[in-house]
């Protein structure tokens, strides 16, 4: 398990400037834990007990509203560390957190993250980074939702859902199990969902995907980053932002400049 929880530290931002030694040290304090599809991890404004890093499987954390309409601020992908935290005497968690699979993690406990900030501050330094970078995330996200279409926040998205969920088929197409309701969908791309319905028809009339029983098929993932692409919308910096340094899988057979 240790070098299981090493092999996560050493291919993450938040750990880059620590020596061997701390990370071996925080490695050693991890445990192994796992949570099915849709269990809740942490809620909003519980007591911040553990950071995590995900082996497989997946995670959402979202914020909810009063009436229930929810917000997706993350989906976690495999190899990922969160949630980031600031210290403070009583740190909470921001947002929810539930699995979108069955899920393997690595849990180190708060004190333990803490006792190994203390000993080596070097991990803070490597917090703040990783927290400056993810401006790319929320510039992003305001230009999606400000200056793009529908038809392009809903690309992004599902690539988004690619990267984070999607399991390569022997056709090169890509399936995303769980995909949500046309109403979630709508919350999480800021559009109505008649219009998403109508663009998710449309697509799927075009050859791009697949709406399936329990899920959905990118059956031309291409074509979802040449309509993000054509717009201007930058969306390997955008993913890459969410997960360390992202690289489409398929940008090099795509023939698209984005």
């Amino acid at each position: 398990m240790k070098s299981q929880a090493l092999d996560l530290i050493n291919c993450w931002s938040w750990f880059q400037f620590l020596p061997d030694e701390a990370k071996s040290t925080l490695a050693e304090q991890g445990r192994l834990t796992t949570v099915d599809k849709g269990e809740t991890l942490y809620r909003h404004n519980d007591p911040l007990t553990h950071v995590y890093g995900l082996i497989s499987g997946g995670v959402r954390i979202y914020v909810a509203s009063a009436e229930g309409a929810e917000m997706t601020l993350e989906e976690v992908a495999a190899g990922a560390w969160f949630p980031h935290f600031h210290p403070q005497p009583v740190p909470t968690y921001f947002g929810n957190c539930s699995a979108t699979n069955a899920s393997t993690l690595i849990a180190i406990s708060k004190k333990d993250f803490l006792d190994v900030g203390e000993h080596w501050p070097q991990l803070y330094r490597g917090l703040y980074s990783e927290f400056v970078a993810r401006g790319a995330v929320t510039i992003g996200r305001m230009e999606l939702l400000t200056l793009h279409s529908l038809n392009v926040r809903m690309a992004v998205y599902l690539l988004r859902l690619l990267v984070t969920r999607g399991k390569a088929e022997a056709d090169n197409s890509y399936y995303i199990e769980s995909f949500g309701s046309q109403t979630e969908i709508a919350n999480r791309v800021g559009g109505a969902r008649q219009r998403v319905n109508s663009i998710l028809k449309e697509w799927e009339r075009n050859g791009i995907i697949s709406i399936e029983r329990n899920g959905l098929l990118l059956k031309n993932p291409n074509q979802l980053v040449h309509i993000a692409g054509e717009s201007g919308f930058d969306v390997e910096a955008y993913l890459g932002a969410w997960q360390g340094g992202w690289k489409s899988p398929f940008y090099k057979d795509s023939g698209f400049s984005v």
